[in-house]
């Protein structure tokens, strides 16, 4: 083996060491689960060190020439996939000292940059104002937001810590503590911005951001206890705005709860066919998706119609969200543009499922091919078991469900049933750049669970 030595241009001021960076070391090959560590990090055996340096990224390795060639070719062809710009060595002439962007939607990062090192307030606010994060990861917003957070050459920390509360991920928790702690926040007028930082830190609902408002509580801060214990005393009283939720204008019962994909994926069946759905005690939420213009209507009546839907036609609706994922494309197909949750009566959802056919003879539910056929065309309501899919669309062994109705079923569905419309596009977008990245450890999704037919009439196939 032999020493090699390479500086790549992952400029030390673009802020992507919170994220993306982090990313890249993830999925390249050797990594030991540490950052700028792979394979060993013993000086003497095969290994690669990394460190961050003015000059850009550099490495350090001891490995074989032909396996060497191959890592750090694999690195550079990851490092430019998830960074968005060309990734190469200065010294050889690969790349320049200022990013050549291959996907331009990222060029934003040097706009945050720009922003960042002006430590201009007028500039700052631009930030919040002007700058389009569409192609950021949330996790990534919320790192870059807390560089701003840290500056005190502005006075957006209001805004900031605003969004901190309305996010509430656990990734703030620890960031949020220590701020709080070290008395460091800019105040304003009465010291809001430390009372919102307290709330916001409750508001994650997790049992390690408990513990920080525990020890928020004895801290020599009078007014910061004072915040630490309210929280603390409404602990319960607040559970139901604590945790990861899809923003919305409801009440905060009635928001979609989320979980971490391995979490659902290790709690739902890998076989069978099931209803999966994200349910209350009272009711189902299920999906639609939909072009613009039907879209807007539905959010802004919370009912069905205008002049581009049809009553006429049958309507398709799914409780399965990742089903519907892999139907719209992650709301990238035509006229699905808009992803639509539903939120509707469970007795109103059985009163559906007691009219439906299955749209596929089965012999264990039907006496006959002839009186399963009868039977179909004269049902307003149509059941399909389809492969599930995963993230990224591929089939799985188990069924999800759609169910197709039309005629008086479908305007009672549309003008009557319906509770609520929410319009989840922009969460599903967010959640897809994941996908995109092949991050699933950071996916996020409403949090489903088997449904349970109460109603013994129903039978369609539940297996």
């Amino acid at each position: 083996m032999k020493r090699h030595y390479v500086n790549l241009n992952l400029y030390y001021w673009l802020p992507i060491w919170g994220y993306r960076v982090p990313l890249i070391f993830s999925k390249i090959d050797g990594w030991i689960g540490e950052p700028g560590y792979w394979f060993s990090k013993s000086d003497t055996e095969k290994h690669v060190t990394a460190c961050v340096e003015p000059s850009g990224l550099c490495f350090e390795a001891l490995m074989e020439e032909e396996e060497w060639k191959n890592w750090i070719s694999n690195f550079k062809k990851i490092a430019q996939d998830i960074l968005g710009y060309k990734v190469g060595e200065i010294e050889l002439g690969e790349v320049g000292h200022e990013p050549e962007w291959i996907k331009p939607e990222l060029s934003v990062l040097n706009d945050i940059r720009h922003i960042l090192d002006s430590k201009s307030p007028k500039e700052t606010w631009k930030y919040l104002e002007e700058i389009k994060k569409d192609s950021l990861t949330e996790i990534e917003e919320l790192e870059i937001d807390k560089m701003f957070f840290r500056g005190k050459h502005h006075e957006i920390h209001d805004q900031l810590v605003s969004g901190f509360q309305w996010s509430k991920h656990p990734s703030l928790t620890r960031f949020l503590f220590e701020q709080i702690k070290s008395g460091n926040i800019p105040e304003f007028e009465y010291k809001p911005v430390s009372r919102k930082a307290v709330w916001a830190l409750a508001d994650i609902g997790t049992n390690k951001s408990k513990e920080f408002l525990k020890e928020l509580s004895k801290i020599e801060d009078e007014q910061v206890q004072e915040f630490a214990n309210k929280r603390l005393t409404n602990w319960n009283k607040e559970i139901s705005r604590k945790g990861r939720m899809i923003s919305s204008h409801l009440p905060f019962p009635q928001r979609i709860r989320l979980e971490k994909y391995k979490d659902y994926n290790s709690r739902i069946p890998e076989n069978g066919a099931n209803i999966i759905a994200y349910q209350t005690d009272e009711h189902i939420v299920l999906y639609q998706a939909y072009k613009e213009s039907i879209a807007k209507y539905a959010v802004e009546n919370q009912k069905l119609g205008g002049a581009s839907f049809s009553y006429d036609r049958m309507s398709w609706i799914k409780p399965n969200y990742l089903w519907m994922m892999y139907r719209s494309g992650w709301a990238s197909k035509e006229n699905q543009e808009r992803i639509l949750a539903i939120r509707i009566l469970k007795s109103d959802w059985e009163s559906i499922l007691e009219k439906a056919v299955l749209s596929s003879f089965d012999k264990n539910l039907y006496k006959s091919h002839d009186e399963w056929k009868n039977i179909l065309n004269q049902s307003e309501v149509r059941i399909q078991w389809d492969p599930d899919h995963d993230p990224f669309g591929n089939k799985l062994k188990r069924r999800a469900i759609q169910i197709g109705i039309k005629g008086n079923t479908l305007k009672e569905f549309g003008q009557k049933m319906i509770l609520s419309i929410e319009d989840i596009t922009p969460f599903v977008k967010k959640q897809k750049l994941y996908v995109d990245l092949n991050d699933l450890n950071n996916l996020e999704l409403p949090r489903e669970e088997i449904y349970e037919v109460n109603n013994e009439n129903i039978n369609i196939g539940i297996k």
